[in-house]
């Protein structure tokens, strides 16, 4: 195998049979780093699970190397797995736990120190590696566990997915997920506001939130809770901020905010381009490579609440009038916690409903011209907000709605249906890579794509194991083999 030219990845398991390795050529999105040959062992003593795997970059230089477990597909998530030693990176600022590139590389993990009493079934482990003149991950996570009196916030980059499960992912730590990027179509023809459709190049890579802002993490970050609740509703999004209060009113004129913002308190603490989304941001990164009225899982736009159910519509992605709790005699506070829909393509929760979102641009008419990081109109009466609510019906519910009125939209007004999602902006980025389909486990999609640009990722299961395997952290048996 070609290592500087290939990659492992793992087609999804079918019922009944095994699942195949397939080598997936990454010309569409060529990599400075590759990763192959991954198995892992458990000892039956110690439990101690022992991965290898060969490291190769193309300009001899070391890697950041991350490790991942996976069952039935799923990771166990970060706060999971970190008992490790051996060959992996702890920060990207310790340079002295950079890899070398070498074959036979090994990783331990103590399993028991990290989870015990667990067995994982059908496990596989993700070895990740990102060059070292790229350091940014897929996630980036701000620590906010000293919250508003802390003179710096600690960031951190993996490639690991957030553990949903963990009251860290949307409390003390904020997860912003890597977008790439591209040349995207903007836009719906279906629906006057939002033609006519037109090509928006976003120059640079940029982070967007995987959640929008909960709560928890708003209170953390201002010492203000402004829905007047506490910690027990840490986990919904948090509401009556406005755009002013949020950011400033500045843009775009310049990218200045104000002081005792959540958005210049932010930079100011991690020396990150925070912000909130511009218009372009905010659909590209909710369509998740999608275009037209597509949702951003591939499924059909649905424009009629009557006709929302599982499996239709926004059903299964957000929340809205046909599955929040909304009524005519119940018409407020219908909020629900966040990241309890299925995600999206690209891994975001809640993009459609629970609340409309902030996004940067004053409300102007698109011009239909080709555009290249757009920064909205001039100026306007209104900013505009994307995604819905969990009052509103299916026809604003979509990547491509565009919301603009004085209840919901007034940028110095507060209300209980919007709140806001976070994105840093880098000065990297090819725009030139390709925005077309969304299949995740294709190859030359985007999702591909935006899984394989920093670095490569492979798949390995037990050496010497037949399909399925168990990790076990409480038994004497070191594995156990599950026949399906």
């Amino acid at each position: 195998m070609n290592k500087t030219r290939t990659i492992l990845r793992a087609s999804r398991p079918r019922t009944g049979m095994a699942a195949a390795f397939v080598a997936i050529a990454a010309g569409a999105a060529p990599t400075a780093v590759t990763v192959s040959d991954v198995t892992f062992t458990q000892d039956a003593a110690s439990h101690d699970v022992t991965v290898t795997y060969d490291l190769d970059t193309l300009d001899g230089e070391p890697a950041f190397v991350s490790l991942d477990v996976l069952t039935n597909g799923v990771s166990v998530g970060a706060t999971r797995v970190k008992s490790v030693i051996g060959d992996v990176s702890t920060t990207p600022a310790d340079t002295a736990s950079l890899v070398a590139p070498g074959t036979g590389k090994s990783i331990i993990w103590h399993p028991r120190a990290d989870m015990t009493g667990a067995a994982l079934e059908n496990v596989t482990v993700r070895v990740a590696a990102l060059a070292t003149n790229h350091f940014e991950g897929l996630y980036l996570v701000v620590d906010l566990e000293k919250g508003a009196e802390a003179s710096f916030w600690p960031v951190r980059y993996t490639a690991c997915k957030p553990d949903l499960a963990s009251p860290l992912f949307y409390t003390t730590e904020l997860w912003l997920r890597r977008v790439p990027a591209a040349t995207f179509k903007m836009g719906y023809s279906g629906l006057t506001d939002a033609s006519p459709v037109h090509n928006v190049t976003l120059s640079r890579d940029f982070y967007c939130a995987v959640v929008p802002t909960t709560r928890a993490q708003h209170a953390l970050v201002t010492g203000k809770w402004p829905n007047g609740e506490d910690a027990s509703m840490g986990r919904y999004p948090v509401t009556m901020v406005s755009y002013n209060g949020i950011r400033g009113q500045n843009w775009p004129n310049n990218n200045l905010t104000q002081s005792g913002q959540p958005v210049t308190l932010l930079r100011a603490k991690t020396q990150l381009q925070f912000d909130i989304p511009t218009e372009a941001q905010w659909e590209y990164a909710c369509r998740a490579g999608h275009e037209g009225n597509e949702l951003n899982d591939g499924t059909p736009y649905e424009g009629t609440d009557k006709n929302i159910k599982p499996g239709v519509g926004y059903y299964d992605l957000g929340w809205g009038q046909a599955n929040s709790g909304y009524s005519s005699a119940s018409q407020d506070n219908h909020w629900q916690p966040v990241a309890l829909k299925k995600a999206s393509d690209w891994d975001f929760y809640d993009f459609y409903g629970n609340v409309l979102e902030w996004c940067r641009d004053w409300y102007g008419a698109y011009s239909g011209d080709d555009t290249t990081d757009p920064p909205g109109a001039s100026g306007a009466k209104y900013r505009v907000s994307r995604g819905g609510s969990f009052r509103l019906n299916a026809s604003t519910l979509n990547s491509f709605f565009r919301r603009h009125v004085d209840a919901t939209n007034i940028p110095t007004q507060s209300n209980n249906q919007t709140g806001y999602r976070l994105v840093v902006e880098t000065d990297e980025g090819n725009a030139s890579a390709p925005a077309t389909g969304a299949n995740r486990d294709a190859a030359g999609s985007t999702a591909a794509a935006l899984e394989l640009a920093f670095g490569s990722t492979a798949y390995g299961r037990r050496a010497g194991a037949g399909e399925h395997s168990v990790i076990d952290t409480l038994t004497p048996i070191s594995f156990v083999l599950i026949l399906r």
